[in-house]
């Protein structure tokens, strides 16, 4: 045969294959954790922000990237290129942060201490409202439980800055309803002074008039 006759193109590789191929080499989790861990070529941790962002959870992103890798780490060994890389990884985000949450539950039933949040986000939570941070992190547990739309008005209005107007058309609701989301917030945070709701959520007010 000639051999400068043209020749069939070889299969294109999958985006990505040769990467976790190489990543998911050999068989200690340990090792495979620690490559995934540095310079995060998953790109873990904006995966576990966006998971938090979208559900609107007050969770620690570091807990949940560490607990993410951990997985990832510990079942790369049975892992070959089905389901799709993607697919697979939010896979793991889902099982840790469901992990989490009921570890969360639970440290709460024992009446055990939470840890201090040290997350920007959650900071400012606690700073925005006048609580301790050792006061926010015993109501994160409950608070993360709470119905969507509560965990998305405040984070929607207290965290993203979003007006109580703006908030109310998207989900589908009147701007009292929004701040009244936004008062459940705070209760189930544990926030029992009077906070100025309207106050509060001032410097995100488009200044017009909604009618609340």
């Amino acid at each position: 045969m000639d051999e400068a006759s043209p020749q069939p193109a070889p299969d294109p590789v999958p985006a990505g294959a040769a990467a976790w191929q190489e990543l998911f080499a050999g068989s200690s989790a340990r090792a495979i954790l620690a490559r995934i861990v540095e310079g995060d070529p998953l790109g873990l941790q904006s995966r576990c922000e966006q998971r938090v962002h979208s559900q609107s959870l007050l969770l620690e992103v570091r807990r949940l990237h560490m607990r993410t890798a951990a997985h990832v780490a510990r079942h790369a060994g049975s892992y070959r290129g089905a389901p799709p890389l993607d697919v697979w990884v939010a896979e793991k985000v889902r099982k840790a942060l469901g992990e989490l949450l009921d570890e969360d539950d639970e440290r709460g039933r024992q009446s055990e201490l939470p840890e201090l949040p040290r997350d920007e986000r959650l900071l400012a939570i606690a700073a925005a409202v006048g609580m301790e941070p050792e006061g926010l992190a015993r109501g994160l547990a409950a608070f993360n439980r709470s119905s969507h739309d509560v965990r998305s008005a405040l984070c929607g209005m207290v965290l993203d800055r979003v007006s109580p107007s703006d908030w109310a058309v998207v989900n589908g609701v009147t701007a009292d309803r929004a701040k009244t989301c936004v008062r459940r917030a705070l209760w189930i945070l544990g926030v029992r002074s009077d906070v100025d709701v309207d106050g509060l959520l001032s410097d995100a007010d488009d200044g017009g008039d909604d009618g609340a």
